[in-house]
């Protein structure tokens, strides 16, 4: 066995992830990644690092023909569960999965920020004619389109569940799996990196496109006292239309782009961030609950159905310090 194996499964053997292990290196995540990717070398002091950490000799680290030792926890590690296994099988069949996840919940996305349109075209017409019923029927389609959009998030939601540990646990990934994901992973980047490009341009493109309308909508009299709801409805709709079509573009990448750092442990699924979401998952839970309770009160109690949504808005902004808060009292 060669050295980046070994560091591979010494690692992985004691509950590492490489930017844990990076760490007590005093070394970037990429110069341990490099290692066991047998791109480089760790140097000797390097080496007297990693036997200290991982509790085996210079000599088993260095000599290819000298056999594994027998592993034991160390010292310094809390006892913890073995971990889930991974094999590449499983790794395959998770990927394919997430392929098909990030088409439902990409369109499923589509379709809850389209179903809007319906609302806002029959509603102009329900004002220009007078005619409630224009607006009833607007409504109709929206619940409709989002009903169909729920069951896009459930349906796909149910058959991912299983793969659900990828994203909670520390897991132990057979040998091949990590170097699988990490080619794809890096064949994704430049697509991921200019799908978020242009969806964050259509999105720009869209609000600007709104703004032009609205000014038209002010001075023009094209369709007479009508001008101005007609315009300005155009308007939004052209926007949110091209706003759905740049998130489409993010969202389905960026699912994909998740799933391989899943089978890494990398970023926002490394093994300490999972702990930490664990810690903090009650507490958040917990706040989205008043959350609800808040915005149900409020719209029932002062009858403000058109913008007590705000209270929503705030919670999500506020999850995150929510969250912050969570884990420092945690550790205090």
């Amino acid at each position: 066995m060669i050295l980046a194996d070994k560091i591979i499964n010494l690692r992985k053997k004691n509950g590492l992830s490489q930017e844990e292990l990076a760490e007590k290196m005093n070394v970037s995540r990429q110069s341990v990644s490099k290692w066991e990717g047998a791109q480089s070398v760790p140097d000797l002091n390097k080496i007297i690092m990693l036997s200290e950490i991982f509790g085996v000799s210079t000599d088993y680290l260095l000599k290819d023909e000298i056999d594994e030792p027998e592993f034991t926890v160390r010292e310094d590690s809390d006892s913890e569960p073995p971990m889930r296994q991974v094999s590449m099988e499983e790794a395959n069949e998770f990927l394919e999965e997430n392929k098909r996840f990030s088409k439902a919940v990409s369109l499923g996305v589509f379709i809850c920020i389209l179903s809007v349109i319906p609302t806002l075209i029959l509603g102009a017409v329900s004002e220009i004619r007078s005619n409630d019923a224009y607006a009833a029927a607007g409504a109709g389609v929206m619940l409709c389109m989002i009903a169909f959009a729920v069951m896009l998030f459930i349906k796909s939601g149910t058959r991912a569940a299983r793969f659900d540990y990828l994203a909670k646990e520390p897991i132990d990934t057979a040998y091949g799996v990590e170097g699988m994901a990490k080619e794809k992973r890096e064949q994704l980047r430049p697509k991921h990196s200019s799908a978020i490009a242009t969806g964050v341009v259509l999105c720009i493109l869209g609000v600007a496109a709104m703004i032009v309308l609205a000014v038209f909508g002010e001075k023009a009299d094209w369709f007479g006292k009508n001008t101005e709801t007609i315009l300005g409805c155009i308007g939004v709709c052209v926007m949110l239309v091209m706003i759905a079509i740049g998130v489409y573009i993010i969202v389905k990448p960026s699912i994909i782009m998740d799933g391989y750092k899943k089978l890494l442990e990398d970023e926002d699924y490394s093994r300490r961030k999972k702990i930490e979401e664990n810690e903090t998952a009650n507490v958040v839970m917990i706040f989205w609950m008043f959350v609800t309770a808040a915005y149900l009160a409020t719209s029932f109690i002062f009858d403000c159905w058109k913008w007590s949504w705000v209270i929503f808005a705030v919670g999500g902004v506020l999850t995150p310090a929510v969250r912050e808060i969570a884990k420092a009292a945690k550790k205090k």
